[in-house]
């Protein structure tokens, strides 16, 4: 496999650590978890990974149920696909793209995100109710050779996480051929799930390096009404068809008034368990598109709901649980801008994020340099963490939406999808009221023990700009 993550840092890593990795991967001996996570916290250059790796060996050792996961991975994928897994994820992204990401920044002055969203297409099978994938042509697609140079510059500033989004990605088969071209990379693909046949499967799970990320939205009937009729059914056979082939792969939930009920279930984490999944994402609901409906939102007490099944869930099961936008003090609040992420969509225009339908660039007519550097997203970055530092309520859109109204007008920012505006607008004080309710409820708990947790956990971090954001973040002197 490739491995130029590692070649763009030989001097500074050791290829006898790498190689170790390699033989303890390739063994997919559940048994030397611990080793494996030796090994890993001895080749990170950076503090904060070297001891996090070493508390996961102590904690594979103790069998803490926080380890499940990774036991899953070792002994239910196929061995391409764990190699990819721990390779392209863990080594290249998490530890030797932070090392190149650190340097790129010096040498170019500039802040580089972790990974990007890649939406290439916005066609899509399904018309799922508040989905801003609506009716478009395959000329609206983003060339092939523009993805693969975005790719490509990417890895040069040291990002090898992408995740691919839409419309519907498997509409453009021909996205495979990018993703195996990539082969030092892991792509995160969500999907409907109804494209996924026995030759879409086959090639994937020979590939190694994509997990697919299918759609739910808790109960049967909950999936069906929002995504169609037998939708349900599909995605459950999807499920045992990904799990025979030993493939990475996980669910995606949009948090909804009406599914909540079903989604704070225990009965909804144990059925993805019993379907294989190893990893779930959660997604308020954000009112965009051609015809948003604050109605269809979560209620700021459901979501608050939500963040307590969720961090109960995680010390229960083992599976990775990805909250959004309750889990902002993992990720230092709000991601958009650069500061963590951006979102390419299929017209090349380039979105602050996956949902703030709105950009002043277009990629095919800057380089990824030249956009992380627009004054946009620089305001942006500088604006985080908004009005407070309760990064339980990081959100631009749904929880500080007037800031939002205010940077869209003063960069001239221009509405990427049908019905944007509305944000901005017709939805303003529907936002505003929801904005000083999650506040309200969030208030005293990120007062009681929210900031205090998120400052400890830098306590292994020796980047001096890590906490210098991290204590801006957090309102510290």
């Amino acid at each position: 496999m490739s491995m130029s993550a590692f070649d763009k840092l030989k001097g500074m890593v050791s290829t006898t650590l790498v190689e170790r990795i390699v033989r303890t991967v390739e063994s997919g001996d559940e048994r030397k978890l611990a080793n494996l996570f030796d090994l890993l916290s001895k080749l990170a250059p950076a503090r904060y990974f070297r001891e996090g790796f070493a508390q996961l060996a102590q904690m594979a050792r103790e069998n803490h149920p926080f380890v499940g996961v990774f036991r899953r991975v070792f002994t239910e994928l196929n061995e391409s696909c764990r190699k990819k897994a721990i390779l392209n994820f863990m080594v290249n992204f998490i530890i030797l793209g932070r090392a190149i990401r650190e340097r790129k920044e010096q040498e170019l002055g500039i802040h580089i995100p972790n990974f990007m969203v890649i939406s290439p297409t916005m066609r899509c099978n399904l018309h799922c109710k508040g989905c801003y994938a609506s009716a478009y042509s395959k000329e609206d697609d983003l060339p092939l050779e523009v993805v693969d140079r975005v790719i490509r510059e990417g890895k040069e500033l040291g990002m090898y996480f992408y995740t691919f989004s839409g419309g519907e990605c498997f509409v453009r088969p021909e996205l495979l051929d990018l993703w195996e071209k990539h082969d030092d990379c892991y792509f995160q693909v969500y999907t409907n799930g109804t494209l996924l046949d026995e030759a879409l499967t086959d090639r994937l799970a020979r590939m190694g390096n994509v997990a697919p990320m299918v759609s739910v939205e808790g109960s049967k009937e909950e999936t069906d009404y929002r995504r169609g009729p037998g939708t349900y059914e599909k995605v459950m056979e999807v499920f045992d068809r990904l799990r025979r082939k030993g493939i990475l792969y996980g669910f995606s939930a949009t948090f909804t008034k009406s599914s909540a009920q079903s989604i704070l279930k225990d009965e909804f984490i144990e059925r993805m368990l019993d379907k294989g999944c190893k990893v779930g994402w959660f997604f308020q609901y954000i009112p965009t598109g051609n015809k948003p409906d604050l109605d269809y939102m979560a209620t700021p007490e459901q979501r608050a709901a939500l963040h307590e099944k969720v961090e109960e869930w995680r010390n229960k099961y083992p599976i990775f649980l990805g909250d959004f936008w309750n889990d902002g003090p993992y990720v230092d609040g709000c991601m958009a801008g650069g500061q963590r992420y951006l979102h390419i969509i299929s017209s090349g225009d380039v979105e602050p994020c996956v949902f703030v339908h709105f950009a002043v660039d277009n990629i095919k007519e800057k380089s990824l340099v030249d956009v992380l550097q627009s004054d946009f997203f620089k305001a942006i970055r500088e604006a985080q963490p908004y009005e407070d530092d309760n990064l339980l309520c990081p959100c631009l859109i749904i929880d500080h939406p007037q800031v939002l109204r205010e940077l869209v007008e003063r960069y001239g920012a221009r509405p990427t999808h049908p019905g944007s505006e509305a944000l901005l607008k017709d939805l303003a004080p529907g936002l505003d009221r929801y904005s000083e309710r999650i506040k309200s409820i969030y208030g005293p708990l990120w007062e009681k023990e929210g900031r205090e947790k998120y400052l400890k956990s830098f306590e292994k971090e020796d980047d001096k700009r890590v906490w210098e954001r991290a204590r801006k973040h957090a309102k510290v002197k």
